[in-house]
């Protein structure tokens, strides 16, 4: 048994100076103490797999885990790390055959990799793998996995690891939508690993998304701030502090943390010509909401060319759909209805009914711009939504929360005020049900800041002014609202 302390600094003897320093930074991931069973080198491989898994750093987590199994073939604990990187609880994408592939190398059965671990502690940590990537349905597994992580988090007190992932899996669990109690107590969680451990990246990291609301975000201002101080090679941590600079409406750093980010990412494939990773869409389009935002609408379109040329070049699912998020926050942000970007077609082929909801959304307003009624029409029905819906998840409710405010839009189009605003009326009750999100606005376009635009077109100022004001609460400084708000006192 041993114990291993690690800050992941690995210096590169390359003689191209460029290379060596990319080299001293690329495995800088934070700092943690784990006891595990495998020999001292591959302990040095798992200990930097760790770190990179806490960092969602998968990719490099996985091969990480898996030099670790090609030093020490009965390290067990290797195999339960890699069989995590295929688990991306956060991002809803889950690949149960890679997981369950990856435990199947430590053995066939659930007792058989129980066996394989040396203490009693491991076989708690291979059993709560077993558990993860066992029977039942996903949402089902995950109640249970945070269920045995518990009992790890308890059992074992100096285990900051397992007190992080737990603090993680009660996040995950919260399927509809931010459940506040969970997350306060994952935050708390975080807190008590950090007075031990400052330099924790999965504390400082969870840290982050259990405070990244409006309400919250204060509480995770030095977490946003420690964590790419801590952990600078990796490109989601590089990015993370955005999500509590967004929900504070401080968008210059959120800027400045998301180009560093996608600048990183793109910085790591193999040949220009290769497509973006989710790391670099993931930091380019809040980089260009976090823009428009500033007021930096030039910029905000650069970006925006960046994604259609990779649509252009590759036309992958991701793509396309990071192309629809970032037009359809651009085009909302700007009201550049009738300039290139409105334009372009997208091929839907394999696309979520969310991004295609969404784009169908910003046809509609394209529509009714260019006076197409017909068109708008046609957007509405392609949109779905068209049945009330009782959820607390944005992403699911965001159908009927277009459907409803493109079908206002059509009325009021057509003269009917009274129509029109009754049905944004029921959106924005709607969307009032579900906790606030993160990042840029879910839907594309906050039902209480069109309302209150309406009410603005047709002079009642104090209507518009306390919608406003209502959007404002969720999407804290964005700039149409705050503006909005000027014009209505004014």
């Amino acid at each position: 048994m041993k114990i291993i302390k690690l800050i992941l600094k690995c210096l590169s003897l390359s003689i191209f100076i460029s290379s060596s320093l990319f080299a001293q930074d690329s495995q800088i991931y934070g700092e943690t103490d784990f006891q595990a069973s495998g020999s001292s080198e591959a302990h040095i491989k798992f200990t930097q797999g760790l770190l990179q898994l806490h960092n969602f750093e998968y990719d490099d987590a996985r091969k990480s885990f898996l030099s670790a199994q090609e030093i020490d073939s009965d390290f067990a604990m290797a195999y339960w790390g890699e069989a995590l990187t295929y688990e991306h609880p956060l991002w809803s994408r889950h690949n149960l055959k890679g997981s369950r592939d990856a435990l199947a190398k430590l053995g066939n059965s659930s007792q058989d990799r129980l066996n394989k671990a040396i203490t009693e502690r491991e076989k708690h940590y291979i059993d709560s793998v077993n558990i993860l990537f066992g029977e039942g349905n996903q949402e089902e597994r995950e109640i249970k996995y945070s269920l045995k992580l518990k009992q790890i988090y308890e059992s074992y007190p100096d285990d900051l690891d397992a007190a992080a992932f737990y603090a993680l899996s009660l996040i995950t669990i919260s399927h509809e939508g931010r459940d506040y109690s969970l997350y306060m107590r994952a935050g708390a969680i975080t807190e008590d690993i950090l007075l031990i451990n400052p330099r924790h990246p999965g504390a400082l990291h969870y840290a982050i998304h259990s405070y990244d609301d409006p309400i919250h975000a204060p509480l995770g201002l030095r977490a946003a701030k420690t964590y790419v101080e801590v952990a600078p090679s990796a490109v989601h941590a590089l990015h993370m502090g955005s999500h509590i600079y967004f929900a504070l409406g401080m968008w210059e750093l959120g800027t400045e943390r998301n180009t560093r980010s996608f600048e990183q990412a793109i910085s790591r494939r193999q040949s220009p010509d290769e497509p973006y990773g989710g790391q670099a869409y993931h930091a380019l389009t809040w980089l260009i909401y976090s823009l428009n935002q500033e007021g930096k609408h030039n910029q905000a379109s650069e970006r925006l060319s960046l994604i259609e040329k990779q649509v252009s070049l590759h036309n992958g699912v991701a793509d396309r759909q990071n192309f629809i998020a970032g037009r359809a926050s651009h085009l909302i942000d700007t009201q550049d209805w009738f300039g290139h970007y409105a334009k372009i077609e997208i091929n839907y082929e394999g696309l979520s009914p969310y991004f295609i909801a969404t784009d169908q959304y910003i046809h509609g307003i394209i529509s009714l711009k260019n006076k197409d009624v017909a068109g708008a029409l046609l957007a509405l029905k392609n949109i779905g939504g068209s049945d009330p819906i009782e959820t607390r998840s944005r992403v699911t409710m965001a159908p009927r929360l277009m459907h409803l405010s493109l079908e206002g839009q059509i009325e009021f189009a057509k003269g009917n005020v009274d129509r029109a605003v009754n049905l944004i009326k029921q959106a924005v009750e709607l969307e009032l049900s579900a906790p606030p999100d993160y990042g840029p606005p879910v839907p594309v376009q906050p039902t209480a800041e069109l309302l209150a635009n309406i009410y603005l077109i047709i002079g009642d100022k104090l209507l518009a002014k306390e919608n406003f004001q209502l959007s404002l609460k969720n999407t804290f400084g964005r700039l149409i609202s705050e503006n909005g708000l000027k014009k209505s006192m004014e």
